[in-house]
């Protein structure tokens, strides 16, 4: 079939398409992962906040401006004529008249995200000498969404499977899947992919096995004793046949006209941290008042539905909430270790509305470097909820320097210069539990926080230390705490 003819073709189906409601109907029972990740390459979370961030925008038309197709029109796939590379054509590949539809106003966002990527696939497909068209393949499986799934086990920019992406050296586990990273994802897919084509020596099963696996084309071959894909289709996953289909499709659309593709400039400003030890978001969130909705964005990799962030694992941070984690690290495990990871009371007052007024005069906390909402509850034998509101607080946010009214059961003197003097003089609290020259030394080391050195002393609190040793949770390497006996 010439291509003029098979153009005329397309533009036939589109037509049946407006006017035919049968058409209508099942082109809607057609409704694949491949039209749905398309259709929302607008709307899914990921490349809605990437495209908010760039300074051009792509514009939103149908107004075609291709080449006339003529009979001496050869559209290629490398080197060869398209049509030979992938010479299977089914009515099922429905894809044409829906990329040439009114669906494909999608086409400038789509490409534009493609250019985007383009520098991290180009130098895979230059390294493995693969066709530049196979590039579309991350475009086709999910538009760009990270977290887009094919019901087939493939998950990520390039749909891979599981086995595939260990294959490669990619880390997928109940914290980090990086088929959601698009420079090593496409490594492993492009590396996948040269190995298939060698093996079966044909684009169409090559994508075919890249989509189901090799054991299912070879059985398809077994099955049928031949080793082309138009007499193995039928054999095949509906998934897989659904995406050669779409891929086939998308490379003619993308040769029929450049869509005025704009160049995305998305602007972050952010940088990397590798964390020591686990560290759940709330901790953050509640410390220094972390965006976790910006912080997934910048690393889609991470299982977040766990929300904690993984030890020794290069993380994307806004340099601003870098900055901060770094100067406040110690406070914010401190948090993390005895008030998230604690096991908490039931206590009716942590309801804000069953709060009680207290009558006397509060004692007035000075906020100081290092301290936290949970820490200055648990010192003053009060909660979180009721500082909060004592003091008109609408989250966890404290500022150095900021005084705090603290009611019940400590009270204090109401002036808060007398409270720290007293706490100035006074090298040891008195507390009838211990006997204030009754203790043993402890030399801070790399990685200790108050929570981790009470635990090697039974009976002694994180706040027990603070207290014996008139310290707030800030800790230096080499520094000595007395630790008390009881």
């Amino acid at each position: 079939m010439s291509m003029s003819v098979f153009f005329k073709h397309i533009f036939i189906i589109i037509s049946l398409l407006s006017l035919s409601t049968e058409l209508v109907a099942q082109k809607k029972q057609k409704e694949t992962i491949y039209k749905s990740e398309y259709e929302n390459v607008t709307r899914n979370v990921y490349n809605k906040k990437l495209l908010s961030l760039s300074e051009t925008q792509p514009p939103k038309h149908i107004d075609y401006k291709g080449p006339e197709i003529t009979t001496g029109s050869t559209f290629l796939f490398g080197a060869i004529p398209l049509e030979r590379a992938f010479p299977t054509a089914y009515p099922e590949n429905h894809y044409l008249p829906y990329y040439f539809s009114s669906k494909a106003y999608k086409c400038p966002t789509a490409l534009s995200l493609l250019k985007y990527y383009q520098p991290i696939i180009n130098k895979e497909l230059e390294k493995h000498q693969l066709p530049k068209e196979l590039h579309l393949v991350p475009l086709v499986c999910s538009a760009f969404n990270p977290m887009s799934k094919n019901g087939i086990g493939g998950e990520g920019f390039w749909h891979l499977t599981y086995p595939q992406a260990v294959k490669y050296g990619l880390r997928v586990d109940e914290f980090v899947d990086e088929r959601r990273d698009m420079e090593k994802s496409t490594f492993a897919a492009l590396s996948n992919i040269k190995q298939l084509y060698e093996l079966y020596q044909n684009w169409e099963l090559a994508l075919a096995a890249y989509s189901c696996g090799v054991v299912n084309v070879n059985k398809a071959i077994l099955r049928s004793g031949k080793k082309d894909y138009k007499s193995l289709y039928e054999l095949l996953p509906t998934e897989t046949n659904e995406f050669v289909n779409a891929f086939t499709a998308m490379v003619y659309i993308v040769n029929y006209d450049d869509y005025e593709v704009v160049k995305l400039k998305p602007k972050f400003d952010r940088d990397t941290l590798t964390l020591e030890r686990k560290l759940q978001a709330k901790a953050l969130e509640d410390v220094i008042g972390f965006d976790k909705d910006q912080f997934t964005f910048l690393n889609p990799v991470l299982n977040f539905d766990k929300a904690i962030l993984p030890a020794n694992y290069p993380l994307y941070f806004d340099k601003a909430d870098r900055k901060k984690i770094i100067e406040m690290k110690d406070s914010i495990y401190f948090y993390q270790d005895s008030i998230l990871n604690k096991p908490k009371e039931i206590e009716p007052k942590d309801d804000l509305e069953n709060i009680p007024d207290f009558d006397g005069e509060p004692v007035v906390y000075t906020v100081k470097s290092g301290d936290v909402l949970g820490i200055i509850a648990e010192r003053y034998k009060v909660s979180v909820a009721e500082l909060q509101s004592w003091n008109n607080l609408r989250g966890t946010r404290i500022d150095i320097g900021q005084k705090l009214s603290i009611y019940g059961e400590r009270q204090a003197a109401p002036e808060p210069v007398a409270e720290e003097k007293q706490e100035t003089k006074q090298e040891t609290p008195k507390n009838n539990s211990f006997s204030s020259g009754d203790y043993s030394i402890y030399t801070v080391k790399s990685g200790d926080n108050l929570w981790l050195i009470a635990k090697n002393y039974p009976g002694i609190s994180a706040d027990d230390i603070m207290k014996f040793n008139n310290i707030d949770a800030n800790l230096n390497i080499g520094q000595q705490l007395k630790i008390p006996k009881k």
